[in-house]
């Protein structure tokens, strides 16, 4: 980056992606200039640690006039939060999960109804560089079938600061939590793809504290954008004990093509590189100067409603 830093804003610290965001944004230049949430506490503490003021509200963060706000709300409290920013004129981009329940997404949608500020949201594996590589080597209508797995221990979920992430009426429950990983990795190979029918199951180990499941797993079609063309999947979610771990498996018409994401149990530099954390970063600067996000609405939406649909067919609920 050149010339004057670009001015990041952060409402809402619901779990840990905010703090590796920040890190992120201050690590390729740009500048944090305050932090919102409804933990004074928590905010202060992120305001001292990473720059910036301590907003009493989402108005008064808006008022710094940020070039972007990065969002981290409960996703019950995201269709408010829109609403709230008004006429602000950052573009806005929220973390993931944007909308856990059928009915979250409904109130999304119509918070946005009119609005002028640009919207985005996408899992941080978007911006995975093994993932995006495959995606360039195999376009699209040459993928003839998909397996996905996406593996994010759920132990985190089940703290009581975080239980929330573990409901499936609040957060989604492991399904839509981690799940929301496995349908942006397949939305990266097959852009807008619908999900369309299924048939699904979820388990919990015995003696497990969730409240939602430890795995989840949908087979089903996704129809692509624009054509009448399906592709059978298979999506396999688990919130086992573990190291993360994703990975795609594309069946296509020059062969077997597929990519690992497993950065080890520590984590680290190699975490926040491979899984996407940097990149995803790097784009949003990229994107702000223009009044612009990446993930729009408009695109990221199919992702958001494929993890609702596949977690209510595994959970038999369809």
């Amino acid at each position: 980056m050149t010339g004057t830093p670009l001015r990041v804003a952060f409402a809402g610290l619901a779990h840990s992606h905010p703090h590796t965001d920040a890190a992120n944004v201050r690590a390729l230049g740009a500048e944090v200039v305050g932090v919102h949430d409804a933990d004074v506490a928590a905010a202060s503490a992120f305001a001292a640690r990473f720059g910036g003021v301590t907003a009493a509200s989402v108005g008064e963060l808006a008022a710094l006039r940020p070039d972007l706000v990065i969002a981290t709300p409960r996703p019950h409290e995201v269709g408010p939060f829109l609403q709230a920013l008004g006429g602000g004129a950052a573009p806005v981009f929220v973390n993931k999960v944007m909308a856990a329940t059928a009915a979250q997404l409904t109130e999304v949608d119509r918070a946005l109804v009119g609005s002028s500020v640009p919207v985005g949201t996408s899992s941080v594996l978007r911006f995975a560089p093994a993932l995006r590589a495959l995606a360039e080597e195999v376009p699209a209508h040459d993928v003839l079938a998909l397996r996905v797995h996406a593996q994010h221990d759920n132990a985190a979920f089940q703290l009581p600061e975080r239980a929330w992430q573990d409901d499936p009426q609040r957060g989604g429950g492991t399904a839509v939590t981690v799940g929301v990983h496995a349908w942006e990795m397949l939305d990266v190979l097959l852009p807008g793809a619908a999900l369309v029918s299924g048939s699904g199951w979820m388990r919990s180990r015995r003696g497990s504290a969730t409240a939602s499941e430890d795995a989840a797993g949908v087979e089903g079609m996704v129809r692509t954008p624009g054509t009448e063309r399906e592709v059978p999947v298979q999506v396999l979610v688990t919130g086992v004990p573990g190291a993360d771990a994703y990975a795609v498996e594309a069946v296509t018409t020059a062969g077997i093509r597929s990519v690992a994401l497993d950065v080890g149990a520590e984590g680290g530099a190699d975490a926040n590189d491979e899984l996407g954390f940097r990149g995803l970063i790097r784009a949003l600067l990229d994107a702000a100067p223009a009044g612009a996000t990446v993930a729009p609405w408009r695109e990221a939406r199919s992702v958001v409603a494929n993890s609702i649909r596949a977690a209510e067919i595994a959970r038999g609920d369809a």
